[in-house]
């Protein structure tokens, strides 16, 4: 379309050939990436990402149960890493987070503390090592924190009591996940249990 309308304006001089694609002059190509930039030339359907915590996810569960497995991976290895994509990420922890400095915060005490929960439940099962994922329940009806002093400053979506279940050696066991949080898109976990 943009290719048609710079061959219109530039009474085809733009053009090779007639059906090829024009060529563009330095002046054309700024314009063209400026377009795109402002999202002019984006695709009408395109929509940008969330960047709040409004939106309820609506992934569906077969994403949360991909990053649950990793979750109990890292559980299962004792490597609170191996959950990255599970863990609430330090970008909405610092914009949500009512602290004076919250990127200290979640380094000292929420990484670490999550950290600390990954060990004990790994050490709570002999055989955790051959743990093999069952399902992954959301906990019910999910809702709206309301923002505290030294809390949650932002009107979260937030869902208790969440079920990660798994077998070791044909034995059902469960790990309940306190707390996760909804941030674009993507239910995130903010607060893990020991196991049960």
């Amino acid at each position: 379309m943009r290719a048609l309308l710079l061959c219109i304006l530039g009474g085809c001089g733009a053009c090779d050939d007639i059906g090829t694609a024009p060529r563009l002059d330095a002046s054309a190509q700024v314009d063209a990436m400026q377009m795109d930039a402002a999202g002019l030339g984006a695709r009408p359907d395109a929509s940008p990402p969330s960047t709040s915590f409004d939106d309820l996810p609506d992934a569906g569960p077969a994403d949360l149960d991909v990053r649950a497995k990793h979750l109990l991976e890292a559980i299962a290895q004792n490597d609170a890493s191996l959950a990255a994509d599970i863990v609430l990420p330090r970008e909405a922890y610092m914009t949500a987070r009512d602290t004076q400095d919250p990127a200290s915060l979640y380094e000292s005490k929420f990484k670490t503390g999550f950290a600390t929960h990954v060990a004990r439940a790994h050490r709570h099962e002999h055989g955790m090592e051959r743990a093999v994922f069952v399902s992954f329940e959301l906990g019910a009806n999910p809702s709206r924190v309301t923002p505290k002093k030294h809390d949650w400053k932002e009107a979260l979506w937030h869902a208790t009591r969440s079920t990660l279940t798994f077998t070791i050696d044909g034995r059902v066991h469960r790990i309940e996940v306190a707390e996760m949080i909804a941030w674009r898109g993507n239910w995130y976990v903010s607060h893990l249990h020991d196991a049960k």
